[in-house]
């Protein structure tokens, strides 16, 4: 099968890229080729409902062929449950990009992220809410102008894209099967119909990397999702989609608190009307501190999700983290190892409270052939 032998075929070159010489991947000097990975084993405890043990497994694996100084061809792997309990591999990501400096340029099948939070906090449950405004598995065009401006790196980011429903929205091993446009769902429609503009700045880093070496930052952006078709359950309830539009606004700050000590601080707010494209509006919201001494980090998250017709979900998370050093490592790979705890509160009012652990391997491998300028 078509799908089959796609897949096939990457886990080929994924697996060449693994036998290459180890590095780090901003040490890349084209022609080369760079190997990312990271897995992740999680084990949650609810002790609201008989203490039940429910595991589960996710693994990212990407390959980034740079084949001149200017252009890349990326291809990421994602391996986690698509039904049910029962995992499945997909295309997460499949993209080119030319960089063109200061500006840079994504054409294919990407994600639009839509919030700091979802993509820095390192709780384990952290990111349950915060991960509900990402849009993920898009086929569309990104554009990034860099700029500096009132002593902050700035970035400029315009993305333009639709829901994938390519064979590549399916999964191999257990087949979620293909997306289509009577799925419904906001974005998912003919065409690049969604789009969204976003600027963000940080003082001392780039700010792609300002939760984890910058001193301060922020990110305003505004996003529109056309709506998708309506589905048979929005017709049994009188749901009409409607087109999604919103507004987000993220701030982070970083503190030396003196002994190796420092104290970071994350806050998001997002406003969207008819989110998800149903009939309601809805107001997403996280705070969190993280203090880090050393390998250590004690983070705290709460989240709130307000909807104008489905009431109001919590979550609330405390998490301590340990990372290994390189030279406490297999192989020189990076381990984390995390333990935490998680209040939850849905919309109808239904509350869990759970302990989880969670051990994260992350690897970075690249194969040079070329010579550095």
């Amino acid at each position: 099968m078509p799908l089959v032998r796609t897949f096939r075929g990457i886990a080929l070159i994924l697996g060449l890229a693994a036998g290459c010489g180890a590095g780090q991947a901003e040490d890349c000097a084209a022609p080369c080729v760079l190997y990312e990975s990271s897995n992740e084993l999680e084990a949650g405890w609810d002790l609201s409902a008989g203490f039940p043990l429910e595991t589960q497994t996710t693994t990212d694996q990407s390959l980034i062929f740079v084949p001149a100084e200017n252009i890349s061809l990326a291809v990421k792997l994602a391996t986690e449950p698509v039904v049910g309990e029962r995992s499945g591999t997909y295309v997460e990501e499949l993209y080119t990009q030319l960089e063109l400096q200061p500006a840079s340029l994504i054409l294919g099948k990407f994600e639009p992220v839509q919030s700091w939070a979802s993509l820095f906090l390192p709780g384990i449950r952290a990111t349950d809410i915060a991960g509900e405004l990402d849009t993920t598995e898009r086929w569309g065009v990104s554009a990034d102008y860099d700029f500096a401006a009132f002593g902050l790196e700035q970035t400029l980011t315009a993305n333009l894209f639709t829901t994938d429903r390519s064979i590549l929205s399916e999964s191999l091993f257990t087949n979620r099967g293909r997306t289509r446009l009577s799925d419904g769902g906001a974005g998912n429609t003919e065409g690049l119909s969604s789009a969204n503009l976003f600027v963000a700045g940080c003082q001392g880093a780039a700010p792609d990397d300002c939760y984890d070496e910058g001193e301060f930052g922020y990110r305003l952006g505004a996003r529109y999702q056309r709506a998708g078709r309506a589905t048979p359950d929005q017709i049994a309830e009188g749901i009409d989609p409607g087109d999604e539009f919103g507004v987000i606004a993220s701030a982070m700050g970083s503190l030396d608190l003196g002994g190796d000590v420092a104290l970071k601080l994350l806050g998001e707010a997002a406003w969207l009307a008819n989110f998800a494209d149903g009939d309601g509006d809805a107001l997403i919201s996280t705070l969190s501190a993280a203090l880090e001494k050393d390998q250590w980090t004690l983070a705290t998250t709460y989240s709130r999700h307000a909807s104008s017709n489905d009431g109001t979900a919590h979550l609330a998370d405390i998490t301590a983290i340990y990372d290994f050093s390189e030279e406490a490592s297999f192989l020189g790979e990076e381990w984390q190892w995390a333990a935490g705890y998680s209040y939850a509160e849905d919309e109808d009012g239904s509350r869990s409270h759970t302990i989880s652990v969670r051990l994260t391997l992350s690897y970075e491998n690249n194969l040079e052939w070329g010579s550095r300028p």
